[in-house]
């Protein structure tokens, strides 16, 4: 779209309701009537954003994708799109980094394979603990942001660096079984490989270990729940594969820093 706007830094589609600079790290909410549509247009900085409520259709050049409640979405800069037809009561937490930010940190910026990929946790690979920060906004949240930014970005820039094939068929498997039984020598078997190979790079590729990786799934499945509806608590629990509220509310609270329903009443 040689036409489409470009969106500098700080600036979104929407009303700003709250800003906080945190040196090269950019944080916001931003609110939308019901029914409006966007221009095409693409943004100068990449940034992470959190849908809190509501959600649009959002167009690109190849797909339309319901982005809905709940969701975390990454946009790499220079890549056109239209959001149209918002939802009533739209409220969506943005991150923005400065290309300052990556050069400060010897850090590269994530591909652009990652603003398709709906199947990254972003949510619970830091996204939904940066918005905490961004509500706290103490003389602490400055650092706190800047690390989490860090291993958001290390924890999906790996996936996008040349590593081998079976690093996806493992993470395929685990978002289609995300709630069933499996061992290491089933997965190592699937992909061929010895389960030593496996266990000692799985960490390397995804940032965390199995069991933490099966857990952020079934936290990200939670937060899109909690975000649309009134589901009580107890059956969240039970329908994103934990043994009961407890549990439940003690992994919610270990990944994201919130209590399930102070998340759901932001």
């Amino acid at each position: 779209m040689s036409d489409a706007i470009p969106y500098l830094k700080g600036c979104f589609f929407g009303s700003k309701i709250k800003e906080s600079v945190f040196g090269s790290v950019t944080t916001s909410e931003t609110v939308f009537s019901a029914g409006l549509s966007s221009d095409w247009h693409y943004h100068a900085n990449p940034h992470f954003s959190h849908i809190l409520s509501g959600g649009s259709t959002e167009i690109r050049a190849s797909d339309a994708q319901l982005q809905e409640g709940g969701k975390g979405l990454y946009y790499y800069p220079g890549i056109p799109h239209q959001n149209i037809y918002y939802r009533p009561d739209t409220r969506i937490f943005n991150v923005e980094l400065d290309y300052s930010f990556f050069e400060k940190h010897q850090l590269e910026v994530p591909g652009e394979s990652l603003m398709f990929d709906s199947s990254i946790p972003l949510n619970t690979g830091g996204l939904i603990r940066i918005l905490r920060e961004h509500r706290l906004n103490d003389i602490n949240s400055g650092i706190s942001i800047d690390q989490l930014c860090i291993n958001l970005i290390r924890s999906n820039s790996k996936l996008d660096e040349d590593h081998p094939d079976w690093t996806n068929i493992i993470r395929d498997i685990l978002n289609d079984n995300w709630n069933g039984p499996l061992s290491l020598v089933e997965l190592s078997n699937l992909v061929g490989l010895h389960p030593v190979t496996v266990s000692r790079y799985f960490t390397k590729y995804f940032g965390c270990t199995f069991g933490e990786y099966l857990r952020r799934i079934k936290v990200e499945r939670a937060v899109l729940l909690l975000r649309n509806g009134k589901i009580p608590l107890t059956e969240i629990a039970y329908h994103c594969g934990f043994f009961d509220q407890a549990h439940f509310t003690k992994t919610f609270r270990g990944i994201t820093g919130f209590l399930p329903k102070h998340y759901r009443n932001i």
